[in-house]
């Protein structure tokens, strides 16, 4: 639900949407059910396509599939959760996991502490990421497509792509 507007009136904090949202909230409110943040803005999607565009062009300079560029971006960039599964679970949670698209797979990367359980790294797509992960997945593609003399856009160019996410 979007807020529109807010204001402090006579010890009350009002806000202001616009129905069915408003209806609904006002009809189905249960206290505790909902919580105020602020909202992320949301990346800009010239510099998603960007991002695809360049894993294109370095995929066909190293003769891999755009998606293994992708995916190699994301693990080096460490945005992953550390968890602890049960050894045979581990297969079929990497199965699962990598259902939520590209950027979405597990690495089993030692055992765990608790025995019986590996430790796996379950990345995250770029799906998820925030500005300021999204900014540094883009500027690890360039700076790959850079080393394999693919042009790319100016330094100019890019910190007005990426100022468009702040």
């Amino acid at each position: 639900m979007r807020i529109d507007s807010a204001k402090y009136e006579g010890g009350r904090l009002v806000l202001s949407t616009l129905a069915p949202d408003a209806i609904r909230l006002a009809y189905r409110f249960e206290p505790g059910e909902y919580e105020l943040v602020k909202a992320k803005k949301k990346r800009s999607l010239d510099a998603n396509s960007y991002l695809w565009v360049l894993c294109t062009k370095i995929a066909d300079a190293v003769r891999i599939s755009k998606e293994d560029v992708y995916r190699r971006n994301i693990r080096e960039g460490g945005e992953y959760t550390p968890l602890p599964i049960k050894s045979e679970a581990v297969e079929e949670f990497q199965r699962i996991w990598a259902g939520h698209g590209i950027g979405w797979f597990a690495d089993v990367t030692d055992d765990s502490k608790i025995a019986g359980y590996k430790l796996v790294f379950a990345y995250h797509g770029s799906s998820v990421y925030d500005t300021k992960q999204m900014s540094h997945l883009l500027q690890r593609v360039i700076d790959d497509a850079k080393s394999v003399g693919i042009d790319v856009i100016s330094e100019r160019e890019q910190s007005l792509m990426i100022g468009e996410w702040k």
